[in-house]
């Protein structure tokens, strides 16, 4: 064995152990690992924790399709995997995230945050392939701190149309009502009449389309405006 044979040697058996290592990384991290086919559309890899987390195998003796996840959604996300595709399809660069529920074989619902974006895409060679890793939401989250906090800020942000609706002292006066004080209580703590908190009230009420004060003070400890 010459020397440059030698050293394609030695470089190969690097790759493979390079490669095995990587391997063991990929279907060892607590995520489902997937890339798909969207024009097929099938599901070209999987790591092992796919069928650990879902319950369900792709692999060529028990081949599982992407239609047949389609068919595994919740009734309410069944809209996820084609808003997926198209944000994808027009924004190639961006990273679509999502919630969604998946059903187990038990018949339980498991809930999943995916982060897709595209692997390559090349329309006119009918290649639009995509790389999505999810979480595993079902399981017990450990530290736990900062999860309201987490879920009131991604609140906000889905619901800016509808918050922007109301008024900064509106925001104020639903501000105190969220923290439990009456009407007078909030009169006095703002430094206005009370008959300019039930306005503050009922605008909010008209602008939000809700019915009670009480859905609003829901609405204000869910979005974080407590």
């Amino acid at each position: 064995m010459d020397k440059e044979t030698d050293k394609l040697f030695h470089r190969y058996m690097n790759l493979q152990k390079e490669l095995g290592y990587y391997e063991k990384i990929i279907h060892n991290v607590e995520a489902i690992i997937l890339v798909l086919d969207l024009i097929t559309p099938r599901i070209l890899f999987a790591n092992n924790k796919f069928q650990e987390i879902t319950g369900y195998s792709p692999t060529e003796d028990e081949t599982l399709t992407v239609d047949d996840i389609l068919n595994l959604y919740h009734p309410q996300d069944t809209s996820y995997f084609s808003e997926m595709q198209n944000h994808l399809a027009n924004s190639p660069e961006s990273i679509y995230n999502a919630f969604y529920r998946i059903r187990k074989p038990d018949g339980n619902y498991l809930w999943l945050y995916t982060s897709s974006r595209v692997l390559r895409i090349d329309p006119e060679n009918d290649i639009f392939e995509v790389i999505a890793v999810s979480l595993n939401f079902s399981d017990s989250i450990h530290f736990q701190k900062n999860l309201k906090h987490f879920t009131q800020k991604k609140l906000s942000y889905a619901n800016k149309s509808i918050i922007d609706k109301i008024s900064k002292r509106e925001r104020e006066v639903l501000k105190e009502f969220a923290r439990g004080n009456t009407t007078h209580e909030v009169a006095a703590k703002l430094g206005i009449s009370h008959h300019t908190v039930n306005n503050h009230r009922k605008n909010m009420l008209r602008k939000l389309n809700m019915k009670n004060l009480a859905a609003l003070i829901s609405f204000a400890v869910e979005n974080g405006l407590d």
